[in-house]
């Protein structure tokens, strides 16, 4: 009988045939290989499906499992995928243009010792132009996970998927939204660290993420839309509890958090896209000055760049584009 693995690590595959063996091929060089690999194509129009097959053929390799779903259902739909499929104890998501340093897995695998439930780990930066630069949570140490959802809320945790490793059993019940294209790495977090007994978090780079100005963080205009679908995905899965009472602060801090975020996000594409100008309205008139009050109770950093956004936004436009050429390599 087939033993389970470890760790199941779903690769959501679309139109990435320039980057996807480089991806597979930094999985199977870790320095643990008790895992399974489910590569996960979603309708790609490319040869990814083809390289795949390929390379999993000459390499003989039984860990890697093709997904080839028959129609295009976009991220959330494909880790959905990827989940309903996983065998492994743990569960993680590696984006198949980023790629693992040789000891991801085994730093993980000993920090999921005992009772620990999540595991974060830094990461490589690389820049547009090759640069590199490492970057990692400001929270680093331990925290029970009503702690952790508190310190996510706070942005104290980076909200990615792909930093952190998962007990499996946490995602019973929960799925990615599938429709949101913005923030479903985020609120999924917040979902599930509650449920978790102990989330550990390290500075150490363990994985390299490449910037890419036409991927969905990076390539669309985002709108107040996709703030309201994350929260609507919050408000079905997070306990009531979580959002009232002495969280109520903490939960206020994120949803001035996700607005900021979509104006950062809008204030990068309106010199070439003027319609997102719409955007960056919408986001200032939704910072009112109760809002504001009430993340500077959880955050005062957070409430702060509101305040710039809401009463000066084209400083705060400058202010964000010079952060974001420094830190990401983006114009």
């Amino acid at each position: 009988m087939k033993s389970t693995p470890r760790v199941s690590i779903i690769m959501p595959s679309y139109n990435v045939a320039e980057t996807v063996e480089r991806a597979i091929h930094s999985v199977l060089a870790q320095s643990v290989g008790d895992f399974e690999l489910l590569v996960v194509n979603d309708a790609s129009t490319d040869n990814t499906l083809a390289l795949v097959t390929a390379l999993a053929e000459a390499t003989g390799d039984p860990r890697i499992r093709i997904i080839d779903l028959p129609a295009n259902i976009g991220l959330s739909g494909v880790r959905n995928a990827g989940l309903d499929a996983a065998t492994g104890t743990f569960v993680t998501f590696l984006d198949a243009d980023d790629e693992y340093l040789p000891p991801f897995l085994a730093t993980h695998l000993a920090a999921l010792e005992g009772d620990t439930d999540i595991s974060i780990v830094g990461h490589i930066v690389v820049r547009p132009d090759g640069s590199e630069a490492p970057r990692h949570s400001p929270f680093l140490g331990e925290l029970a996970g009503v702690q952790a959802m508190q310190a996510a809320m706070a942005d104290q945790i980076l909200p990615f998927t792909w930093d952190k490793v998962y007990r499996r059993s946490l995602f019973e019940g929960v799925r990615y939204p599938v429709g949101s294209t913005r923030f479903e790495d985020m609120t999924v977090n917040i979902i599930l660290y509650p449920r978790a007994r102990k989330v550990r978090s390290v500075a150490t780079p363990l994985q390299r993420y490449y910037i890419s100005s036409g991927s969905l963080t990076w390539g669309r205009i985002p709108t107040e839309n996709d703030t309201e679908l994350a929260l609507a995905d919050l408000h079905e899965l997070l306990p009531a509890q979580y959002r009232a009472g002495k969280y109520s602060r903490f939960y206020a801090a994120m949803r001035v958090l996700i607005t900021m975020i979509v104006a950062q996000s809008a204030i990068m594409k309106v010199r070439n896209q003027p319609a997102a100008q719409s955007t960056i309205d919408d986001c200032r008139r939704s910072l009112t000055v109760k809002r504001i009050v009430g993340a500077a109770l959880v955050r005062p950093k957070i409430a702060a760049g509101a305040l710039l956004l809401k009463v000066a936004p084209r400083t705060f436009a400058k202010t964000y584009l010079r952060y974001s050429a420094g830190s990401y390599g983006l114009q």
